[in-house]
């Protein structure tokens, strides 16, 4: 939903929510053909010179089998029954000739469809990419990693094999049986229609299969989407199963989580493994009844032996696109169900959004950058307020501090700066701009973030400190890094093209602190938020780094949250919270005079950590 500007009390839309899966049973799913109509529109008819090339060979390869069938009349009648002796030339020319176009049309077919389906499905995993990066802080925190990675790669896998094998082979199979159906045709028609009678029987029961074979395959892609999540689970918290001997509970659940996806796999199977014998069944029996039939035919001079060699070579040959056509739809059904997932996340929507009209944030520096809390209010969940009723006020250019035990909301204040989430109630400012009237990214370009954990990713040191700001040269990230305290060791490790791994594991808690405190430096906002940033240093480290950010909080409207007392004895404010309300405010001294619950946590907790909200 999107706030207008003003709507300054609105309560936010809430985020994108992931229905479990028995909820998604019953959820009503799209027809078949919207979900079809919607992958021709956005993604088939992109690439229709591709498909129209692929058409093209796959209609020459269904004609040759006709043409193959076909050529069986006249090479018993010319050579075995007229002994024309130039026809032993001409006829194997002619079959070579065939089978030679059939291979060429062949490959041209199979390139262009399996090349095409590959480009879909890159499309749809870069909007599915798109769609989820950009959803808010509360919609992403209800998405859990291992089932997105799960609709990434298994569900995409999923539909490429329905459009490699299932879109493509259900029309070549069409194609070749409409061409077969002609040959038969002209040979006998009456066969013909004897051998058709029995093909509605082979509909219903691929119908009846294909539902049952859907309902299973979705079950059985939720199932997976819910096994990866144990995995991803496991893995990120592996510390922890190995340091409480927790490898039976986890396995335990593991094991649970593969007997549910085995049993809807299993249906899958069942209903897949039962459309071919099906088909075969009926067709046999249409066969066993046009032989019968064709016979009383030859008995009574009705069918020459040429014409019904030539009938039954094209039925025979239509045996195994039927066949193909039962379990292609069995494919095609599991692909639809695929689809549907995969656009389930390409529809979702943020909940944060720009208003129609915002404009860029604009902050004058060196004299901008205030921060206004006008009786916020805000929640994660129903009945659990993580501010009540707040008013801050952060004077540009001034390092303000946040103090207060686990939970009072400190954390919160950075998120609603940030526009992770809206506040229910309530208006923030910056140099007098609400937050909801500006663009989101003018927002945060203004905004340098130093969390307690650094993040980083599995690229280069040069890499991350430059996500900071894009553009920035090399010497600019050196500049960065030596004013972090990084570039000594950055050089020691072996420069600044090293990789730093999952996560900056190869890196120290300190080191990649101090890197992420170079990325901050690098971006040169004017509002700066820290959340402890130098408390993964060693003391040397701590010292140089709190002199850089000491010159860089030179302008800049600052905010600390302080889990050590002792970082935030210069702060111009600090700012005592508890339980979602600001209980005292002032400088150092006059809270230490005051006698409050700043003046118990400075002297119970002095240089101890006080946890994180």
């Amino acid at each position: 939903m999107t706030l207008h500007p003003h709507d300054l009390t609105t309560k936010p839309a809430a985020p994108a929510r992931i229905m479990h899966p028995a909820e998604r049973v019953k959820a009503r799913s799209p027809s078949d053909w919207r979900i079809i109509r919607r992958l021709v529109r956005d993604y088939l008819g992109r690439q229709w010179a591709a498909l129209s090339i692929a058409a093209a060979c796959m209609i020459i390869a269904a004609g040759t089998n006709g043409a193959l069938a076909a050529i069986l009349n006249p090479a018993i009648k010319k050579i075995f029954l007229d002994k024309v002796p130039h026809m032993l030339v001409t006829i194997p020319l002619e079959i070579m000739g065939i089978v030679l176009l059939r291979a060429i049309s062949g490959f041209g077919e199979q390139y262009f469809t399996n090349s095409t389906a590959e480009r879909i499905v890159a499309a749809v995993q870069r909007d599915m990419f798109r769609s989820q990066i950009t959803l808010d802080l509360g919609s992403l925190n209800a998405i859990h990693s291992g089932e997105m990675i799960s609709k990434f790669l298994y569900d995409a896998a999923v539909l490429r094999n329905a459009i490699t094998r299932g879109v493509a082979g259900l029309g070549k199979e069409i194609v070749t049986l409409l061409a077969l159906f002609v040959v038969m045709l002209l040979q006998d028609w009456q066969l013909t229609l004897i051998s058709l009678a029995l093909l509605p029987a082979v509909a219903f029961v691929t119908q009846k299969l294909g539902r049952s074979l859907r309902k299973s395959s979705t079950r059985g892609m939720e199932e997976t989407g819910t096994l990866a999540r144990a995995l991803s689970e496991t893995l990120s918290g592996r510390r922890i199963v190995k340091a409480y001997n927790l490898e039976e509970h986890v396995a335990a659940i593991a094991y649970g989580r593969i007997e549910r996806r085995l049993q809807y796999v299993i249906r899958a199977v069942r209903s897949r493994s039962a459309s071919v014998p099906s088909t075969d069944l009926i067709g046999g029996i249409a066969a066993a009844i046009t032989v019968a039939f064709a016979g009383w035919q030859a008995m009574h001079g009705q069918l020459a032996i040429n014409e019904f060699a030539s009938f039954i070579a094209a039925m025979l040959l239509a045996q195994q696109p039927v066949r193909n056509l039962s379990q292609l739809m069995a494919i095609s059904s599991e692909g639809l169900s695929a689809a549907n997932r995969l656009f389930e996340i390409i529809d979702a929507k943020p909940s944060i959004m720009d208003a129609p009209k915002a404009k860029p944030l604009q902050i004058n520096r060196p004299r901008g950058g205030g921060i206004s809390f006008d009786r916020i209010r805000f929640q994660y969940q129903p009945g659990s307020p993580a501010l009540d009723d707040i008013s801050l006020e952060i004077p540009p250019g001034k390092k303000v501090a946040l103090v207060g035990p686990s939970g009072a909301g400190k954390t919160t204040i950075f998120n609603l700066i940030l526009r992770f989430y809206d506040p229910h109630a309530g208006t923030i400012s910056i140099d007098g701009q609400d937050l909801r009237t500006v663009t989101l990214t003018s927002l945060r370009e203004h905004i340098a973030l130093v969390t307690q954990e650094a993040i980083l990713f599995d690229e280069s040191i040069a890499q991350n400190i430059s996500l900071g700001r894009t553009e920035a040269s090399h010497e600019e990230i050196v500049a960065a890094a030596k004013a972090a305290a990084a570039h000594d060791f950055i050089a020691a490790i072996g420069g600044y093209e090293t990789t730093v791994g999952e996560g900056g594991l190869k890196l120290s808690g300190g080191q990649r602190q101090r890197i992420a405190i170079a990325r901050a430096m690098l971006r040169n906002a004017p509002i700066l938020l820290l959340d402890e940033a130098t408390s993964s240093l060693d003391s040397e480290s701590e010292r140089q780094v709190q002199d850089a950010l000491a010159k860089l909080m030179e302008g800049r409207t600052t905010i600390v949250i302080a889990h050590r007392l002792s970082t935030v004895l210069d702060a111009d404010i600090i700012y005592v919270l508890d339980r979602g309300r600001v209980v005292e405010r002032g400088t150092h001294p006059y809270l230490i005079a005051q006698g409050g619950l700043y003046a118990r946590l400075y002297r119970h907790n002095l240089e101890e950590p006080l946890g994180c909200s």
